[in-house]
């Protein structure tokens, strides 16, 4: 992210604008993009889901209506008045039970098989039947022999039993002489013609499934792309697939039968991703139209801009002349007529003071050189010093000899960055002309490593903050053993300069104040500025002080080979 927005950063302003200009038109495009096709895909979606369920409300419709024809012909033949002298006589003799079951019964429950494709049996389980005759009337005692006997409950209601293995269905209803079974009525019917109407729904993307009131699957066609696995109970089954799929469902008015229709996910993504599709080429044209609108407006409104920063380029190569020039009232005319007059006010300026006054600069520099010339002011200390060995005074002498070294090491041929050694050297000479002048009423400790003492560091870095130290910490102490310590110490990747002295200390707000405040000499400011000017946010000076306690200010530096170019 960091180089992406460094790339941004330095891209052309034209650019810049090419690209807000696209990004701002294309976000609201893209939302209402999306927004429409959101739209759409509900509309796609739900025109999906009642196409299903109509589908399977028809479908229902045509079952129930089967369900309802055969429905009634069990109530017929349960209240026929022929059926009820079957259950109740059960006395007859042998042949009068013959030409019974001959004339009455084999016509009532064979006739309507002729009108009816998907009568498969009509049979009279009675408890009078003692014979079974032809497959029509048979005994009770054989109901168990029926593979539907142990589905059916103790009730008077028709109950509708389905075997998909057998392909057959049966609708059977118990006939009570008050609690005792009397007789059981049952129509077997043929499995695939009751569920036709639902094969015919049932295709590649699609799947059915008929359940009844107790969760049993009683017809299902579920082969469906979406569904990884079947379940092994049929409950399972039934909810991995409204998992899997898009369902609708509906329940039957005759025999409390729930109808499920299915449709894989991928059919109803397919009718969307068509959608999708068809609305591609308008969403690339449109982002074509904005990004050639876009290109040609930012260049349109940035092309005054990138002469101006053309003809700037050229004044900071040498030039001083204006090319560029723009009659609009705008920000960019404002500016380039005000870099107009600003380049004019300048050549005049030169013309009138530098080329006047430049060659004046170099004689007076010339004049303050001569002035502290260092072979000059090293001979005097050293005749000085001459003397003082000569005249027996010792004292003279090392002091001479301390500001002798001060200077050489402050002024170091001229170089701005000197070595560790010299820059404690440079102290070492300050502290003992100061010891003279203080007349030793202070001790100085030190603590160096010599890892340092080859490490660059800016020259003057560390007297000016013992000087600061002396003048403000030492000085004021009015009693007491006054005491002074240096560290200079190796800290990994950078070195601590630290100044301690047991003064009276200050306040914690005064004391960050120190390296704002402008002294009239050489303060912590200006080493605190020229360490921002050459190392930024790897350097930094701290000051610790508390009413009583002394101050403390550590400064640390970055060693040479973890410095960056500033």
């Amino acid at each position: 992210m960091r180089k992406l927005y460094q790339i941004i950063k330095n891209m052309k302003y034209r650019h810049k604008l090419t690209l807000l200009l696209v990004g701002a038109s294309l976000v609201p495009m893209t939302v209402l993009a999306l927004y429409s096709h959101m739209r759409m895909s509900s509309f796609v979606r739900q025109r999906e889901m009642e196409d299903m369920e109509s589908i399977l409300e028809q479908t229902r419709e045509n079952i129930d209506s089967q369900v309802a024809v055969y429905t009634s012909l069990i109530n017929y033949l349960t209240y026929s008045p022929d059926i009820e002298e079957i259950i109740k006589e059960k006395n007859m003799d042998n042949y009068t039970a013959y030409e019974q079951y001959t004339k009455v019964a084999d016509p009532l429950l064979s006739v309507p098989k002729s009108y009816h494709e998907a009568i498969k049996q009509i049979q009279l389980f009675a408890d009078s039947i003692r014979v079974e005759h032809e497959y029509t009337l048979v005994p009770l005692k054989k109901i168990q022999e029926e593979w539907w006997s142990k589905s059916i409950e103790e009730d008077v209601r028709i109950q509708w039993v389905v075997n998909e293995e057998r392909k057959e269905v049966a609708a059977v209803r118990n006939i009570y002489d008050r609690k005792e079974l009397e007789a059981v009525l049952c129509i077997t019917l043929d499995y695939d013609k009751i569920f036709q109407a639902f094969d015919n729904i049932t295709e590649d993307e699609t799947g059915g499934m008929i359940v009844d009131p107790k969760g049993n699957i009683l017809y299902q066609d579920v082969a469906l792309p979406d569904i990884q696995s079947e379940s092994a109970r049929p409950g399972e089954a039934l909810e991995a697939v409204k998992k899997e799929c898009a369902w609708t469902e509906s329940a039957s008015r005759e025999n409390n039968w729930k109808y499920y229709l299915f449709r894989s996910k991928a059919s109803i993504s397919g009718a969307v991703s068509r959608l999708f599709l068809e609305e591609i080429p308008l969403i690339c044209i449109c982002g074509v139209i904005i990004f050639v609108l876009g290109t040609f407006f930012s260049r349109l409104f940035t092309r005054k801009i990138e002469e101006l920063t053309a003809n700037m380029d050229q004044v900071n190569h040498g030039s001083r002349q204006v090319v560029v020039s723009s009659d609009s009232e705008d920000e960019v005319g404002i500016l380039i007529r005000s870099f107009r007059r600003m380049m004019d006010e300048i050549n005049r300026l030169i013309d009138e003071v530098y080329v006047n006054k430049i060659a004046l600069k170099e004689f007076e520099l010339k004049a303050l050189q001569a002035q502290i010339n260092p072979h000059f002011l090293y001979n005097t200390l050293s005749a000085i010093n001459w003397m003082a060995i000569r005249s027996n005074q010792k004292e003279i002498s090392k002091v001479t000899l301390a500001l002798s070294t001060f200077y050489r090491t402050a002024l170091s041929r001229g170089e701005d960055m000197v070595t560790m050694e010299s820059c404690i050297k440079n102290t070492e000479a300050y502290l003992e002309i100061q010891l003279v002048m203080h007349n030793h009423e202070f001790f100085v400790q030190w603590d160096t490593d010599s890892s340092i003492k080859n490490e660059k560091v800016p020259k003057l870095l560390l007297q000016p903050v013992v000087e600061n130290a002396l003048e403000h910490g030492l000085d004021e102490k009015e009693d007491g053993e006054k005491i002074l310590c240096i560290a200079c110490l190796d800290k990994g990747k950078e070195i601590l300069l630290s100044v301690t002295d047991n003064g009276p200390g200050m306040e914690p707000e005064k004391a960050k104040t120190l390296v704002t405040y402008q002294a009239k000499g050489y303060g912590l400011k200006n080493v605190h500025d020229r360490l921002k000017l050459l190392y930024g946010k790897k350097s930094s000076i701290g000051i610790f002080s508390q009413p009583g306690m002394g101050t403390t200010v550590e400064i640390r530096v970055p060693k040479e080979e973890y410095r960056d170019e500033n």
